[in-house]
């Protein structure tokens, strides 16, 4: 049997940890489009801290998922997996636009 409530958590958790990791890559692009770069590498590496939750908490439901069998599948854990993965999308898109302020400042 499914725990729901235990789901929900996990869910809105990979929603929080994603959310703020989205957050911390656009500071960085911000920061980036001043020419700091140092300082917006820290964003970025901020952001990978969050994202790294938001995925431990991501692999734990699939475990268990595979682990019992069951699908776990509520309008939460996809919309969970949404955020998780535009999450993903947005770090590579902020990285690229770091990489052209960098071009542009020399």
């Amino acid at each position: 049997m499914v725990d729901l409530e235990k789901l929900s958590a996990t869910a809105m958790e990979i929603i929080t940890y994603s959310g703020v990791a989205k957050s911390t890559y656009i500071q960085a692009m911000q920061i980036a489009k001043q020419h700091h770069f140092e300082e917006a590498q820290q964003k970025l590496d901020e952001g990978d801290s969050f994202l790294k939750q938001a995925h431990a908490q991501h692999m734990g439901l699939l475990q268990s998922e595979a682990e019992k069998n069951e699908p776990q599948v509520s309008m939460l854990v996809l919309h969970a997996e949404d955020q998780f993965m535009s999450c993903e999308t947005i770090k590579l898109m902020v990285m690229e636009f770091i990489e052209l302020y960098k071009k542009e400042g020399k």
